[in-house]
């Protein structure tokens, strides 16, 4: 009897100890429920447990799904940053390449305008150069070429003056020859007339009838000497004329010989001179022609080079502004793409952080849910412990009733 009664004592014992050891832990989770609590061990706490544990579990898999939802957004946030970085620094990239685009267009430009202004005065220099020498060789073969074209008139008065003294020499030596003839003839007569006066005379002193005859007759005689005398004497004159005139014409033709050789010598000297003059007036000419070409090419190379050093300087301008135009708006995309992926960077870092909470979160629900499983198990225990009590207490009970009815 005292071992039945024992074991009684001690299942209603443990039924105590198991419900007031938990006691605690089951009020504190049953709690999230907001309703009262029912006597431990039964049907009620084992439902409220599991209501507790159903709630659990249904918040558990939503902060899941919230800790999965914000892990994805932070997945996402993190790569719409990592795409806004990567467009930032190649902006970034595009911006200083441009930046150096417009500083080498910059310089393009500065050497274009200093091609289209110091390059193309050298060139300017040189046509005007050119052009210098031109007016110089132009005007050395004008002076030629009129001196020439003097010495070609001298030729054709020389080549007169040579005409008209051959002219004068071939009449002077006609004149010479018929003045030779003439004194010869002249000559002979005198002669003649000297030989015949001369033997007048001696044949009239030699007659016989000399000193015979009568006075009227020896002076015709005489009077006959004296008129062959007086035309031997005149024939003398005449001859000696005629040797003045025939010396004067030989004295003529040797002046006019003498102005035919210098005539003569004018036209050769004149000649040679010409012909040197022509020399230097075709070669002056030549050279003219040539500068002529030389300072048209050199104005045309520089015209051209104007042309062509302004057109490039525009380009280079033009070029320099698209350039400083590109490189702005570069530089302003590159400014916002970085505003933007820095924004972006704090919205990853938000979404970041807030998939931490949730997935802290998720981790008390998961342990809430444990807890609550545990609750469960535990009010399934105490309801199993307070079966077998109360059976082992009714045993008991039984028991004790059986020993007092056969005590008595």
């Amino acid at each position: 009897m005292r071992v039945v009664t024992g074991v009684a004592v001690v299942a209603l014992g443990l039924v105590a100890v198991v419900v007031s050891g938990n006691l605690g832990a089951i009020s504190g989770s049953l709690a999230t429920l907001g309703q009262g609590q029912a006597a431990e061990g039964t049907e009620g706490a084992y439902e409220s447990a599991e209501a507790v544990r159903r709630n659990a579990a249904a918040e558990a898999a939503f902060a899941k799904q919230i800790s999965v939802n914000a892990k994805t957004a932070a997945e996402t946030a993190d790569s719409v940053y990592a795409a806004a970085q990567a467009e930032a620094e190649k902006l970034n990239r595009l911006a200083s390449q441009a930046t150096r685009s417009y500083e080498l267009a910059s310089v393009e430009d500065r050497d274009a305008g200093d091609a289209a202004t110091m390059g193309t005065q050298e060139t300017e220099d040189d046509a005007l150069g050119e052009d210098a020498t031109l007016v110089a060789v132009t005007a050395t073969y004008t002076a030629a070429r009129e001196e020439y074209q003097a010495s070609t008139d001298a030729l054709v008065v020389l080549s007169l003056a040579r005409s008209e003294a051959s002219a004068s020499a071939e009449a002077a030596n006609a004149a010479r020859a018929a003045a030779s003839e003439t004194a010869d003839a002249a000559k002979s007569q005198a002669d003649a007339a000297h030989i015949t006066a001369a033997k007048a005379n001696s044949d009239a002193q030699l007659a016989k009838e000399v000193g015979e005859e009568k006075p009227g007759a020896a002076i015709a005689r005489a009077e006959g000497v004296a008129r062959a005398s007086a035309g031997a004497k005149a024939a003398e004159i005449a001859a000696g004329k005629a040797g003045r005139s025939f010396s004067d014409s030989v004295a003529n033709f040797e002046g006019a010989k003498l102005m035919l050789k210098t005539a003569t010598e004018s036209f050769d000297i004149e000649q040679a001179r010409n012909a040197e003059l022509a020399r230097v007036s075709t070669e002056t000419e030549a050279r003219m022609i040539d500068q002529s070409d030389r300072a048209a090419k050199a104005k045309t190379a520089a015209a051209d080079r104007v042309a062509t050093s302004v057109g490039l300087y525009l380009d280079a301008s033009v070029m320099k502004a698209e350039m400083k135009d590109k490189a702005d708006k570069v530089l302003e995309a590159a400014a916002t793409a970085t505003a933007v992926a820095k924004t972006r960077a704090e919205e990853s870092k938000a979404a970041t952080s807030m998939a931490r909470a949730r997935s802290d979160a998720y981790d008390v629900s998961a342990a809430e849910l444990v807890l609550a499983e545990r609750t469960v198990e535990v009010e399934t225990m105490k309801m199993r412990a307070v079966r077998n009590a109360k059976s082992a207490a009714a045993a008991a009970k039984a028991e004790t009733q059986g020993v007092e009815t056969e005590t008595r």
